[in-house]
């Protein structure tokens, strides 16, 4: 009996004990799902940065994309056809060409192209000594120092396009070049070819000077028609 008050302070003492753990335990369990919440919030922001990073993969692609896109316009490849007129004065025959080579910005055969199918189609040498330039001024063309206008026919010609002399060709060449280009200049019922001024150079940028039928073409006036007479 005398043991009683003891034992009664120990068991007493012990169920404090034991609260206080409970407590304890309940304050580890509950920090527990706090530490995971903030793990999972945190996750979403690495979700994002991962996602911002890979659009900007994306978007780089799509401006390197972009960029091919334009030069694609700038340099398409694609058959069109072209329109070429052979003769000379006012006698000229119509042919339909297929141009497969590179188009210019505006998605249209370059005056360069133009010459070139004509080149192919007549077996003439219509080398040029720099690209052909257009505007308001009109279109100037540059020969090469190659071209048939100074090397004379070709020793093998085309039935369809035989000359009998460089006189012949020359004119030919000239007018054949000047109405095809003022054709390919305007759009087909919106404009007058006739208004377009064609100007010829030689080589060197100065006066066209044909020396094989003897006559000289002005580079600063508009190509008429070709002189005549002796």
């Amino acid at each position: 009996m005398k043991n009683l008050p003891l034992i009664l302070c120990t068991g007493a003492l012990l169920l404090t004990l034991g609260a206080c753990g409970a407590q304890s335990a309940s304050g580890s369990i509950q920090s527990t799902p706090g530490s995971q919440q903030d793990n999972l919030s945190s996750q979403p922001n690495n979700v994002d940065s991962s996602a911002n990073q890979f659009q900007t993969q994306n978007g780089e692609t799509k401006t390197e994309d972009g960029g091919q896109d334009q030069l694609d316009a700038g340099q398409t490849s694609q058959a069109q056809m072209v329109t070429l007129y052979i003769g000379m004065d006012d006698h000229f025959q119509q042919y339909q060409e297929e141009y497969d080579g590179m188009l210019n910005e505006q998605g249209m055969v370059p005056a360069e192209g133009v010459v070139a199918e004509m080149a192919e189609l007549t077996g003439w040498n219509l080398d040029l000594a720099g690209e052909i330039t257009t505007g308001k001024g009109g279109i100037t063309v540059t020969f090469g120092e190659t071209c048939a206008l100074f090397s004379g026919p070709p020793q093998e010609q085309k039935d369809e396009f035989h000359v009998y002399d460089s006189y012949q060709l020359d004119e030919t060449i000239l007018d054949s070049v000047k109405k095809t280009l003022q054709n390919w200049a305007v759009v087909p019922g919106q404009g007058d070819p006739d208004s377009v001024d064609v100007y010829y150079c030689g080589p060197d940028g100065k006066d066209l000077v044909l020396i094989n039928s003897g006559w000289t073409i002005s580079s600063t006036q508009p190509y008429e028609q070709f002189p005549q007479g002796n």
